[in-house]
């Protein structure tokens, strides 16, 4: 009964791992995703006038959301920003750089708000700036169990099964990430390997 647990836990310690990876691509990637959209609307016309001058000629000046909120789109680019700088931080960067996010997306959320009568765009902005808030706040809540960007490559604990004993063994783990010159591969296969 011990063996069958102990074989399980591994296993649903690498489907917990696998989750938490899951889960931090999903949030990572609407970060950037809303941070994107809340840039490319602030940076769009959100009004229009059109006036006639005397002659008869007609002008049309329009207004971006960059000359109404002049904030909007550098808090978007932090916010964005901020999210690919998680991709090549580890957890405690990426607590920080959430705060960060969080704070853009709430401020850029405000410049939506704040001009909601000026058409769709500022709706867009801020119902986007909103998904990057509550990105840069679920990273900072949840990056404590998510994998560290490297943890895939580091060594086993010596403590750890065998990864394999048969040089088609050793190609299956290769080919599911595992790492060949672990020191959990037994003396044995390394020579089978080598022959």
């Amino acid at each position: 009964m011990s063996d069958r647990t102990e074989a399980a836990e591994p296993r649903d310690a690498h489907e917990g791992a696998e989750r938490r990876a899951a889960e931090r691509t999903r949030v990572l990637l609407a970060g950037i995703a809303a941070a994107g959209l809340a840039a490319l609307a602030a940076s769009r016309d959100w009004t229009s006038t059109t006036e006639t001058g005397h002659a008869g000629i007609t002008a049309t000046t329009a207004q971006a959301g960059t000359d109404l909120a002049s904030w909007a789109l550098p808090c978007a680019l932090a916010g964005g920003a901020a999210f690919l700088a998680m991709l090549a931080t580890g957890n405690r960067a990426r607590r920080v750089l959430g705060v960060v996010a969080a704070l853009a997306g709430l401020a850029t959320a405000l410049a939506g708000a704040l001009h909601l009568d000026a058409g769709p765009w500022p709706i867009t902005m801020g119902v986007a700036a909103l998904v990057l808030a509550f990105a840069g706040a679920a990273t900072t809540a949840r990056a404590g169990g998510w994998p560290d960007t490297g943890t895939r490559y580091d060594a086993a604990p010596a403590g750890e099964p065998a990864i394999a004993e048969d040089p088609v063994s050793l190609w299956k783990a290769l080919d599911s990430g595992e790492d060949p010159s672990s020191p959990n591969i037994t003396a044995s296969a390394q020579k089978k390997g080598r022959s």
